[in-house]
């Protein structure tokens, strides 16, 4: 074995072996296989580099309106014009109320005094009721210039005229099979006659306080349908 000394660099050359060198460079420190896993050298310089974020933003809201959101509030004009379509349910289901009118005159005075000449001009007119049907079901969707709650009531109407033809068309079948009792009959026109004027009055208040009359169960939710997402 020979040995060959180098500047700071000890080389062990072993006469079978190709070559192997070990390096030992000069440090102030001991060398020691013992040294804690986080050591460092006291001659080490630690830098500290500052965190810098970024200006905080203002938090922000994103709100997802619906197909059927256009505001539920009624102003100026459309507060009559969405009571105009009740006329039609009101004068089709007339006569449920032949029996609360006999039993409370007031009531009876204040209907010949309103309702009994249009009801009148409503009967005498042919296909009146099938043409103001139309006009209120087709006439009035998509249709420009006119507010959407406006039509959300004409198709709500219609659709009150509509569930009166299952009740009337009862009637007509009990009247055909014999004498109907008249407890029966009046317990049941003056059922179908409140259930219509709560409908209608509910609708007709809500449109005049500027509220979409939108809780009639099963009927309102079809109206909305029926006019359509714009």
């Amino acid at each position: 074995m020979s040995l060959v000394v180098l500047p700071l660099t000890v080389v062990f050359v072993h006469p079978q072996a190709s070559f192997h060198t070990m390096a030992f460079q000069s440090t102030p420190h001991p060398m020691t296989t013992n040294l804690p896993r986080n050591w460092i050298p006291s001659n080490t310089k630690t830098i500290t580099t500052p965190i810098t974020h970024p200006p905080s933003q203002p938090a922000t809201t994103t709100t997802i309106h619906g197909f059927f959101d256009e505001g539920d509030e009624l102003i100026g004009q459309d507060k009559l014009k969405a009571c105009i379509p009740y006329v039609l349910p009101i004068l089709d289901g007339d006569f449920f109320g032949s029996y609360i009118y006999d039993r409370i005159p007031p009531l009876k005075f204040l209907h010949e005094l309103f309702l009994s000449p249009l009801v009148s001009i409503f009967d005498k007119i042919p296909f009146l009721a099938i043409i103001l049907f139309i006009i209120l079901s087709l006439g009035t969707r998509n249709t420009n210039g006119m507010s959407r709650i406006v039509r959300f009531n004409a198709q709500q109407a219609v659709l009150i005229d509509v569930v009166l033809i299952v009740p009337t068309w009862m009637m007509s079948v009990m009247e055909r099979a014999g004498e109907v009792p008249r407890v029966w009959d009046e317990a049941g026109s003056n059922f179908v006659y409140y259930a219509l004027m709560s409908a209608v009055l509910y609708s007709v208040v809500s449109n005049l306080n500027g509220k979409k009359p939108d809780q009639i169960p099963y009927l309102s939710g079809a109206a909305e349908f029926m006019v359509g997402p714009f």
